[in-house]
């Protein structure tokens, strides 16, 4: 443009030096009306190419504005698009790593912990029945205690030297066995045992850390219980006279804590998702405004 208006300005320029050239004292020759003629003319072009030039600049500057927009919008859509194919890897992969937890923890609840809690507290519900039984059947060998002592007895056996000491079945079973309404209750406990012996070996991997040692030493007490039931010895083993294989007795606890656990994270979740579906009309409203 500026090249444009410099070729029009040194024209000016020319035509007055020829302008110069006129007899001085008005004399006016026979050039001197087309002369001016042209004059106007050429003014009237200059006007009217310098107009043409400016608006040709502006609208050159209206367009450049309009692609520096468009090349923006495009540069923040492309963003955008990128933040949002970041953002629904980061979700996909969020929810992976959820249902594969997810996944482990129903295996925990229904191979496991869930099966493990029942059983051991229908054993356990046989087995007080069991003491209830050996206390009123036989007074002055067994006495019950309205509380657990401080070792967690809850039945007392009269040892051959003449002390109560706590009971425990891996001594006392040879003479449990002689007991008619007692016995049943034993076989139903040892019933259960092989149940839960069975859910161990295949579903040890599902349980917690903690209580993989209780597993353990409840199999080499179900183990040696089942040995002694099967065995015609009828005379009782004294109290403690066992070095090891007695029934460990944190393991219902930590059954039911872990039981617990897992039924809390799994009620979580149904929650959260309860929430998370009830929330999608919303965001989708809110996406189509």
């Amino acid at each position: 443009m500026k090249e444009d208006l410099q070729r029009l300005t040194d024209r000016v320029l020319q035509v007055e030096i020829d302008l110069g050239k006129v007899p001085k004292g008005g004399q006016q020759t026979d050039y001197t009306v087309p002369i001016i003629t042209g004059l106007s003319t050429l003014g009237a072009a200059i006007f009217g190419a310098m107009a043409l030039l400016v608006g040709q600049y502006w609208t050159g500057k209206r367009e450049e504005r309009r692609a520096l927009q468009a090349g923006e919008r495009e540069e923040r859509r492309a963003v955008l698009t990128a933040e949002r194919a970041m953002e629904l890897a980061r979700h996909e992969a969020i929810f992976e790593q959820t249902q594969k937890i997810l996944d482990y923890r129903l295996k925990q609840m229904e191979l496991f912990y869930a099966p493990m809690f029942a059983l051991l507290n229908q054993s356990e519900s046989l087995y007080q029945k069991m003491l209830d039984q050996l206390a009123e059947d036989e007074p002055e060998r067994y006495k019950r205690l309205a509380e657990r002592d401080a070792e967690g007895n809850t039945l007392l056996v009269l040892a051959s030297y003449g002390v109560w000491k706590g009971f425990r079945l891996l001594d006392q079973l040879p003479a449990v066995k002689a007991n008619p309404k007692a016995l049943p209750l034993v076989v139903g406990i040892l019933e259960i045992g092989d149940r839960m012996t069975k859910i161990i070996s295949e579903n040890a991997g599902l349980a917690s850390k903690d209580i993989i040692e209780l597993l353990g030493e409840y199999m080499a007490h179900y183990a040696i219980l089942s040995s002694i039931h099967k065995s015609p010895e009828t005379k009782p083993y004294e109290p403690g006279w066992h070095k090891r294989g007695y029934y460990p007795r944190d393991l219902n606890e930590k059954i039911k804590q872990g039981y617990r656990e897992v039924n809390d994270f799994l009620d979580g979740y149904a929650e959260a998702s309860k929430r998370m579906l009830e929330a999608l009309p919303i965001l989708e409203a809110k996406r189509n405004r």
